[in-house]
């Protein structure tokens, strides 16, 4: 094995090494995050950068592998509806998000409809974020009749049997291409106008419901073993492609030419 060969064979035991890193972290930010409701879970999804073998090492002729990389795919497929037995918590059953107004301003969408309201009677996030209605709008409950509120299959409000608004629903054609992971477990549309007010067709609102995360934590523990055996292969590649550049340099050495 040449020295060109062994430096790429090292780089890429680095880059399956930073690889298992990664697929770690991502499953430990999906096991810490099953117990929010709304919750998607993030995927691998593991390529080959021919870019990082060199030029150099190409022509040479090794068969040196690419560098394997991986990135993060949102599942957006629908968790299990629970009944919360509250009157603000909100679930869709199917492919629509509710409207949150950020503190900066900024909209974003979320599936996460455990929300309450504020002392002034503002449907909020558990987080204090404000749940928007149509026309991007606030939604205010008269604290008083907080107790008479029943919300419809299609987002309407109503307040002792007469409607009071409704609540704010988006829906995207494509989510794993407008939607970007946001905070909170919240998403933000990469452009506003991939946003679709309304809910999509077959949509519906359960109240006294939430959706849980789309995760399953014993296929996350089997990816964790997956994910520490990933590292620990590529670590013990690295280590024998070091022995083995170290051998070669000792017996150059022992053996000097000229």
């Amino acid at each position: 094995m040449n020295g060109i060969s062994m430096n790429v064979g090292l780089y890429s035991g680095a880059a399956g090494m930073r690889v298992g890193e990664d697929y770690q972290q991502m499953i430990s930010e999906n096991l810490s995050l099953q117990s929010v409701p709304g919750y998607k879970q993030m995927l691998p999804v593991f390529s080959t950068d021919p870019t990082t073998v060199t030029n150099r090492a190409q022509l040479a002729g090794g068969g040196n592998p690419a560098a394997v990389r991986m990135t993060r795919v949102v599942d957006f497929s629908q968790g299990q509806m629970q009944p919360s037995g509250s009157p603000y918590h909100l679930a869709i059953q199917g492919k629509g998000f509710f409207a949150v107004r950020e503190a900066d301003g900024s909209t974003s969408y979320t599936r996460n409809g455990s929300f309450g309201i504020s002392p002034k009677g503002q449907l909020l996030t558990s987080d204090g974020a404000t749940v928007l209605g149509n026309g991007s709008s606030p939604i205010t409950i008269p604290t008083t009749k907080a107790s008479d509120v029943s919300i419809g299959a299609d987002g309407t409000i109503s307040i002792n049997g007469a409607a009071h608004g409704k609540v704010g629903i988006a829906h995207f054609d494509n989510p794993s291409a407008s939607l970007q992971p946001g905070a909170f477990g919240r998403f933000i549309a990469a452009n506003s106008s991939d946003a679709k007010q309304g809910p999509a067709p077959n949509d519906k609102i359960l109240q006294g419901s939430l959706e849980e995360s789309n995760g399953n934590p014993v296929e996350q523990m089997a990816s964790m073993i997956q994910a520490v055996r990933i590292y620990e292969a590529n670590s013990k590649s690295m280590k024998a492609m070091d022995d083995s550049q170290n051998q070669l340099i000792t017996n150059l050495g022992a053996h000097p030419q000229g």
